[in-house]
């Protein structure tokens, strides 16, 4: 939604409003040099400037965030700040009863200009005064107070909370009915702080890893939501914090705590701590495991790469024959033993995209899963591309199809080509593969 498109619908509205108070006396009729009292982030009718009080905002538009609002942390509030003053160069006390205009914003939302990312802002997400008791300066601020949760809640990520503030019945002068209420437009991407991205998924104590979002200027620690392990900070901007990983100890895996002042909210994306993982290929096969030679495997071959590697210094390279239902796995000699793993985590990506340009369809299959290794659409589906990508799979007793599925122990598991779209050799390539708790 553009901003003239805003101004235009919020000017509709207070061109109908301001028709019911035609019947009193124009403000531009009274008297020369009387005092108006105005709301200074009001609508500006005459101008047709400005017609919504956007927060977070700033004066000029072009400072940083953050001017128009104040965080308290211990009240849990973020006060959005409003105000009332007198027109002109006039000064003197005077009282003006606050209160909420949910009509003006209910015809906003029914005009349909504005669009579903716009709603109105729940009452019982903030509070106002009922009135504002203003000194002898003539002018006076109070705050429109919204709760923090209602910043940190993702259901409201990505939305515009619409509120009328509007002043009224002034124990002294006139109020300007034409600039009475203010439109604030809480934007709540511009508050909401997030980490939706990582550099790394798998990590340890040392590495450094950097997380990416929005508003992460705002954070003020890390720790890990299973632990409260803090996770130092080595530098950060409003897109992006670098960290370098501590001691992860006994966790397996965990999402991370972003503490802001709204607040603590989660990461989008967990981390898994390698150490603590079953290592079925990081820069080599692990312990006992290679490629499978049990002779069903007749549609590939596999090798150790140095040249194509996601993390590390090799990855697996596993070459799928064209035109062929090829299938490629691992094989463990002493068995793929449950120690209560719950996911298969790993990075693929393949050569090309297929003739048809839609990716390399294949399935994830094991010889403990329910279908068993090798059919033919067996195993959990996925799509590969050229672009290495990060696959965490369930594979607990609660998954649709368990790795386990027949007993504690199984002795083989790989990836299929599904698709007859590969009319070539199709080279994939896998790297991190591990068993997660």
């Amino acid at each position: 939604m553009n901003a003239k498109k805003i101004t235009a619908a919020i000017l509709t509205v207070f061109a109908v409003l301001y028709l019911f108070t035609s019947c009193e006396k124009d403000d531009s009729a009274k008297d020369y040099g009387i005092p108006l009292i105005y709301m200074p982030q009001s609508v500006n009718v005459s101008l047709g400037l400005n017609a919504n009080y956007p927060v977070p905002s700033s004066s000029n538009g072009t400072s940083p965030t953050g001017v128009n609002y104040v965080v308290d942390e211990k009240s849990g509030k973020v006060n959005i700040i409003l105000g009332a003053a007198l027109s002109g160069t006039a000064t003197g006390a005077y009282s003006v009863d606050i209160k909420v205009n949910n009509d003006t914003i209910q015809k906003l939302l029914n005009s349909g200009t504005l669009g579903p990312d716009y709603l109105a802002m729940p009452a019982t997400a903030y509070t106002l005064p009922a009135r504002l008791e203003v000194p002898s300066s003539g002018s006076a601020t109070f705050y429109l107070s919204v709760d923090n949760s209602l910043i940190i809640d993702p259901a409201y990520l990505g939305k515009h909370l619409l509120l009328a503030v509007e002043i009224t019945n002034a124990s002294k002068y006139n109020i300007d009915k034409a600039r009475a209420t203010t439109i604030v437009d809480l934007n709540i991407a511009g508050l909401f702080p997030s980490a939706t991205g990582t550099s790394e998924y798998n990590v340890s104590e040392g590495v450094t890893v950097t997380f990416t979002g929005q508003n992460l200027d705002k954070v003020t620690a890390l720790n890990f939501t299973t632990s409260a392990i803090n996770i130092p900070i080595v530098s950060q901007t409003a897109t992006s914090i670098v960290v370098k990983m501590p001691a992860m100890n006994e966790i397996f895996r965990s999402t991370v705590n972003l503490v802001t002042p709204f607040g603590t909210t989660q990461s989008g994306f967990e981390l898994v701590n390698t150490d603590n993982a079953y290592r079925v290929f990081t820069d080599n096969y692990g312990p006992n495991i290679g490629r499978n030679n049990d002779g069903d495997d007749y549609g590939s071959e596999q090798a150790v790469s140095n040249s194509i590697v996601k993390r590390g210094t090799s990855s697996l390279a596993i070459t799928y024959y064209g035109n062929n239902y090829s299938p490629g796995g691992l094989v463990n000699a002493s068995n793929f033993v449950n120690d209560g793993y719950n996911y298969i985590t790993f990075w693929a990506r393949s050569t090309t995209n297929g003739t048809g340009n839609e990716g390399i369809q294949m399935s994830l299959m094991g010889d403990g899963m329910p279908e068993g290794y090798g059919n033919d659409f067996a195993g959990v589906g996925i799509i590969v591309s050229p672009t290495w990508t990060y696959y965490k799979i369930p594979i607990g007793p609660t998954s649709g199809k368990p790795m386990w599925s027949k007993g504690n122990a199984f002795r083989k598991f790989g990836w299929r080509l599904n698709n007859w779209n590969v009319p070539q050799n199709e080279v994939v390539y896998f790297d991190d593969i591990l068993f997660v708790k």
